[in-house]
């Protein structure tokens, strides 16, 4: 069996060619080899995104490019939804993942959601540009167990950092375990501490296994 990360480059190519077809080729053939969903997540699309996120940063593809990539694998990611519950088990824990304020980059969340949900969590992915009063204002509504923030750019992390300190001042001692993640944090992971967040996860995987860790499920 060939392992999930020898797709990586293709795809790669693929979603910066801008071609849907070529990136469901790759994934089909991924699948044909016996690779299962969540090492596509983890050892195809998650690095393909990253190295994507890198050259826009680097100003060599477009933000446009960029967008592309993106949509090309949430839709792929939607398609793959369906497949990934045969077998899961209830786990009775729940999660709310958003993208605070003006924080557009939401497909890292909805991989750590649609992970979960392999896992038996019930997962609500609010997705981008959630302003901090709503997602306060939902967390009240619907106490999930955690809630997972992510940020891309270092500027956000204020931002951010205000969404937490109202999540924790509407809740108080009620407030769901919180997990952030994306760029800044990778690059930087006491920013954790510095936001008040309870866990940090450099990836998707990482978040997946801490929560798993944290409610002993």
């Amino acid at each position: 069996m060939i392992a999930a990360a020898d797709f990586a480059d293709a795809y790669v190519e693929a979603v910066l060619a801008g071609s849907r077809q070529r990136a469901r080729a790759v994934v089909d053939e991924a699948r044909a080899e016996g690779v299962d969903i969540r090492s596509l997540y983890l050892h195809i699309f998650q690095p393909a995104l990253r190295e994507v996120g890198r050259l826009w940063q680097e100003n060599r593809i477009t933000v446009a490019d960029e967008h592309l990539a993106t949509a090309i694998t949430q839709a792929l990611m939607a398609q793959l939804y369906g497949e990934m519950f045969v077998g899961a088990g209830r786990q009775q824990r729940t999660l709310l993942a958003a993208c605070v304020d003006a924080e557009r980059h939401e497909v890292g969340l909805r991989m750590i959601c649609d992970l979960l949900e392999m896992e038996g969590w019930d997962t609500t992915f609010l997705g981008a540009t959630v302003p901090s009063d709503s997602l306060a204002a939902m967390v009240r509504e619907r106490r999930p167990d955690a809630v997972a923030l992510s940020v891309s750019l270092a500027s956000h992390v204020p931002r951010l950092k205000r969404a937490i300190a109202e999540l924790r001042g509407a809740l108080g001692q009620e407030t769901p375990v919180i997990v952030v993640g994306g760029r800044p944090f990778i690059d930087q992971p006491s920013l954790a501490a510095r936001v008040n967040a309870d866990i940090v996860a450099l990836d998707a995987d990482e978040a997946v296994e801490r929560l798993k860790e944290h409610f002993g499920v």
